[in-house]
């Protein structure tokens, strides 16, 4: 199997419907309005990876969604392209994000997780979160606890493969 690359970037508006397919295969996915909306917003921070390739147009392979407020990040999404889960997309995406909040002056980053999303919660460890706590019942469609978890990122080295 090839190993695939990812370029990082800030999410921009002509990016939206290829961020909302990717939404679309995901239970609670965001809409396109929503994602447009969240980009219009002060306080949001937006970032995709694209597969590198020698072809044009470069496919989007994962999005995520922080809001930065302080020296808090919040990511309330991030999502990959059914074709390229489990190939770095995600781990590529989070790091660059991480190395572009902590620029901007963010020291922790919070996120919650299904409880039952297994991958995830293994991604998010591997990249130095700690489980804080638990909201019972918070998701719906299908029903499951949010783990609550954190990261320091402020004055944390990062690697970046991506700019």
């Amino acid at each position: 199997m090839t190993k695939i690359s990812f370029l990082c970037r800030a999410m921009r508006p002509e990016d939206v419907p290829a961020c909302t397919a990717i939404e679309a295969a995901v239970s609670d996915g965001w809409s396109a309005g929503a994602l447009a909306g969240e980009l219009a917003q002060p306080a949001a921070r937006l970032f995709v990876a694209e597969v590198c390739s020698g072809a044009a147009p470069k496919k989007i392979a994962a999005l995520a969604v922080f809001q930065l407020v302080c020296e808090e990040a919040n990511l309330y999404t991030i999502s990959t392209a059914p074709a390229f889960r489990r190939q770095g997309a995600a781990r590529a995406l989070l790091q660059y994000a991480f190395a572009q909040l902590a620029a901007q002056g963010a020291q922790t980053v919070f996120l919650e997780v299904r409880a039952q999303n297994n991958a995830a919660r293994a991604l998010y460890t591997a990249l130095g979160f700690v489980e804080t706590g638990t909201r019972r019942g918070f998701y719906t469609k299908p029903n499951d606890d949010a783990v609550l978890m954190q990261r320091t990122i402020g004055n944390a080295p990062f690697t970046i493969h991506n700019s």
